[in-house]
């Protein structure tokens, strides 16, 4: 899935190509950077195709896999097979004087060795008993596994969570860089009522030179704000690993239903967070290696069945060679060898233990935080949104005021900032609570697993 959503979202930043400028006498500048739009869901899936470290993570989970299946073939037999040819210049062989019934004793050569000789073997070996180190082997496989995968979920996580962000700061400063020339289009108006009006004697000369650095002012906010817009989108191709250069459009709302969680819920849900589960594993993993050191204190049983034969032997003929062999192995004293490795491995319990307890403390912490940022968020979009609504209203009442020369230039210049602030607040509240809710899944470890 992720690949074919990497694979056409690649594909549209290679074949995009300019906008077609309209006909006009003078030629408009054409863009030539890569173009593409993207939903919160696909530029997840392209950060984590493109994400090189989520990408060694995977390999790194294959890995843990085949070590499990390496772990379990202790417990299956072991078949080899064999052949071996010997060669030599001369054959074995030993002469000696043989009697004749017609004369005297004649030479008699006897070949003992043949000049090529063809071995061939097979081998049955099975482990009866290991004294716990195999099992113990194939525990520790699976809990490194288990671990492995853990940790690829709680990457997959920190991923989504820096795509989120990066996502919503680009719309963030998008919608900033529309309030800021909005802004420096009415300070242009506000200006050129000004100058109208001191023309028709009704208003000073300084409220023009007032409206005048106001629209100033808003002319360097809206080159300051595209400016955040350019840096914003670098910083999101940076996230998904493509083309800094590329024009990336969300099609994404900030606007959203924010659902209701609570705090019981969420501390249960985050029970089930990757670095608690990848902690936990680590136990397991300590205690099995705990088992495995024990093991050395335990004999090895194993049985061997061959079978071979040798072409030619003595007569020329093959003989097969069947051989059983039951053997057993116990180390009696190791110098304390065995010993030392045994307390090491108890040492290593109690620090993943402990490391277990710290993670958890910290997932507990991390789940508070969220909630109480997220709620938080939640409320100031309500406020900022009342803001928003009486900023405008002030703005367009102080206007009324001003062309009616009943209000003045500064009181219209302190309504337009007053209005600008109001909406930008109110943007940077709507990322803020996308953000914050997708950091408090994250927390309770309720992101799904198929990305958002």
């Amino acid at each position: 899935m992720h690949a074919k959503i990497a694979a056409s979202v690649l594909c549209a930043l290679a074949i995009s190509g300019s906008i077609a400028a309209p006909a006009t006498a003078a030629a408009q500048p054409v863009s030539t950077a890569p173009q593409v739009t993207l939903s919160l869901h696909d530029a997840v899936q392209l950060a984590l195709s493109n994400n090189l470290t989520y990408q060694s993570a995977v390999a790194d989970e294959r890995a843990a896999e085949a070590q499990v299946v390496q772990a379990r073939s202790a417990f299956l037999p072991k078949v080899s097979a064999g052949y071996s040819y010997f060669h030599t210049q001369n054959e074995g062989a030993f002469v000696f004087p043989a009697p004749s019934p017609t004369g005297p004793p004649k030479l008699q050569r006897v070949v003992v060795s043949a000049k090529d000789l063809n071995n061939v073997n097979a081998t049955l070996q099975y482990a009866l008993y290991t004294g716990g180190a195999a099992e113990a082997a194939i525990g520790q496989a699976a809990a490194n596994l288990a671990a492995t995968q853990s940790q690829l979920a709680g990457l997959r996580a920190t991923v989504i969570a820096d795509t989120t962000r990066s996502y919503f700061a680009l719309i963030e400063a998008q919608q900033s860089a529309h309030v800021a020339d909005q802004a420096a289009a009415v300070a242009a108006q506000d200006l050129k009522t000004a100058s109208e009006l001191f023309k028709a004697g009704t208003a000073a000369k300084v409220d023009v030179l007032r409206s005048d650095v106001t629209l100033a002012d808003a002319q360097v906010n809206a080159i300051k704000a595209h400016n955040n817009t350019s840096l914003a989108n670098a910083r999101l191709a940076n996230v998904l690993n493509i083309n800094l250069g590329s024009i990336i459009s969300p099609s994404e709302s900030l606007q959203s239903q924010a659902p209701a969680f609570t705090l019981d819920s969420l501390l249960d849900s985050a029970r089930a967070r990757p670095e608690l589960a990848a902690a936990n594993d680590a136990v397991i993993i300590a205690d099995h290696a705990v088992r495995g050191a024990r093991a050395a204190y335990l004999p090895n049983v194993d049985i061997q069945v061959q079978e071979a034969s040798s072409k030619p032997n003595f007569v020329n003929v093959p003989q097969p060679q069947l051989s059983e062999t039951l053997a057993v192995t116990w180390q009696l004293f190791s110098g304390g060898l065995t010993r030392g490795k045994v307390l090491q491995a108890l040492a290593q319990v109690d620090k993943a233990k402990i490391n277990l307890k710290a993670i958890n403390n910290s997932v507990d912490l991390e789940v508070r935080e969220a909630y109480f940022n997220y709620t938080a968020a939640q409320a100031q979009v309500g406020a900022a949104l009342e803001a928003t609504e009486s900023a405008g209203e002030s703005l367009r009442v102080n206007q009324i005021r001003y062309k009616s020369g009943v209000g003045t230039s500064l009181e219209l210049s302190d309504a337009l900032l007053s209005n600008t602030q109001a909406q930008n607040q109110y943007i940077s509240a709507l990322s803020d609570l996308r953000v914050s809710l997708v950091a408090l899944q994250r927390a309770a470890g309720l992101l799904p697993p198929t990305g958002i």
